[in-house]
């Protein structure tokens, strides 16, 4: 993970710029101070990290005044894409924020292994309204000795590594599960041409946050499996009563693990095999 001290680009920098000339300009004006907060305790604690549901995971936002989490595409030179912002604008309260979930837009195409940007900044315009355009003097970067309070991160996608293999006993084995949250790994069978049968399963496991290798599926012993025949392994979550899996095409809960805004089913995390 990079620090802001050694990525601070120049972009980034004429923003700030930008933002004290607006604020003294109107200070001049009308007596109101709109410069950034010095705020030499201001932390934030974010890693590179496998996402779940296009959620970035903040560890610790400390702030010493209301702010928002903001998230920023990686310019290709070592900065952020500014003023732009490709999440929403997470709002957070003065003090230590914990295990903060900030939501990707759900129009920006994103990759697996592509490097973001997290950034804190203030609330100095209307209260719980993001406002940063680098231009107009509000809601600028927090600052810690002069520097933007900001990181980068590598953000991956959930993955599943399969192979062709026989059906024996009914059981199949999924060679490694890279899940970002605990969840289940459901199989799906074949329609009779290759395809998916969605919404309904044929066997399914619990998994783990992280790596779980050679994980072991029981399929329905009432399906004949065939040479030729393809089966498609994909990631759930487990957000309903947990244990028990209660995805069923139409509700809210263990739907599908999602990276990216690509159109259904782009973006959910499945593959496939053939039956040997």
């Amino acid at each position: 993970m990079k620090t802001a001290n050694q990525l601070f680009s120049k972009k980034i920098a004429a923003a700030a710029i930008a933002i004290v000339m607006v604020a003294s300009a109107c200070k001049k004006d009308n007596d109101t101070d709109m410069t950034p907060t010095p705020v030499a305790d201001a932390k934030l604690v974010v890693g590179d990290q496998t996402i779940s549901q296009n959620k970035i995971w903040v560890s610790v936002a400390d702030v010493p005044a209301n702010g928002f989490i903001v998230i920023h595409k990686d310019d290709g030179a070592g900065g952020p894409v500014v003023p732009g912002i490709v999440s929403e604008a997470k709002y957070i309260t003065k003090g230590e924020n914990k295990d903060v979930l900030v939501s990707l837009d759900a129009t920006s195409m994103f990759m697996d292994g592509e490097t973001l940007w997290v950034m804190l900044h203030e609330d100095t315009g209307t209260p719980g309204m993001y406002e940063f355009d680098g231009a107009n003097g509000f809601d600028g970067p927090f600052m810690a000795n002069n520097m933007m309070v900001m990181t980068s991160i590598k953000i991956e996608s959930a993955s599943l590594t399969v192979t062709d293999q026989m059906v024996t006993n009914n059981m199949i084995t999924i060679p490694q599960v890279k899940a970002a949250a605990d969840g289940w790994l459901v199989v799906h069978n074949d329609d009779g041409s290759g395809g998916i049968v969605l919404p309904g399963i044929i066997g399914k496991t619990l998994v783990k946050k992280g790596i779980n290798t050679n994980v072991q599926v029981m399929l329905d012993a009432g399906n004949t499996y065939t040479a030729g025949q393809k089966l498609f392994p994909m990631l759930h979550l487990d957000n309903g009563i947990i244990g028990q899996y209660e995805f069923d095409g139409v509700g809210q809960f263990d739907g599908p693990e999602i990276f990216g805004n690509d159109p259904f089913p782009g973006n959910v995390i499945f593959t496939s095999f053939m039956v040997q």
